[in-house]
């Protein structure tokens, strides 16, 4: 009896295992802003600003092709000037892991090269940033756009 009750509990485990359902993604990208803060990387410089983007892509062509693919695929606006940033920053290759194509995870973004204070406002201690970021798959679908809390940059 021991036997049966055994075997019927081992055969319900392996039938809820194997109809688990991976997740379904869009096939259009969706990103979120998980965390944006400024972090002094250089002590005798100004603060930088790190991002941590999370990522959802139902088809999982999300990032470059290979390493000599140049096809902007990450949008950074800096709100202070209005300026759409897609050469300085990508996503690199994200490969599939199992057997279905959809892929989530998140990407830090340290943004230490493009940070600077405003020039319009020589001499000021700290400046307020603001950043919208998007995505391009490599269908050319664009995700949402995610749109960051203000931070506060020290600029000495």
């Amino acid at each position: 009896m021991k036997f049966v009750r055994l075997a019927f509990y081992l055969l319900v485990t392996a039938m809820s295992v194997s109809c688990f359902n991976a997740p379904e993604y869009n096939e259009v990208p969706e990103i979120e802003i998980v965390e944006i803060r400024s972090t002094k990387t250089v002590p005798s410089a100004g603060d930088s600003v790190v991002v941590v983007l999370a990522f959802k892509d139902g088809d999982g062509d999300l990032g470059k092709a290979n390493s000599a693919d140049t096809t902007p695929n990450l949008f950074i606006t800096d709100h202070r000037f209005s300026l759409i940033d897609s050469q300085s920053y990508s996503i690199p290759n994200i490969p599939q892991k199992g057997s279905v194509p959809d892929i989530s995870g998140t990407i830090e973004i340290n943004l230490i090269a493009k940070m600077y204070c405003n020039p319009l406002k020589p001499g000021a201690s700290q400046d307020t940033l603001k950043f919208d970021f998007q995505v391009r798959d490599r269908s050319g679908n664009f995700s949402n756009i995610a749109t960051s809390a203000a931070v506060i940059l020290n600029c000495n």
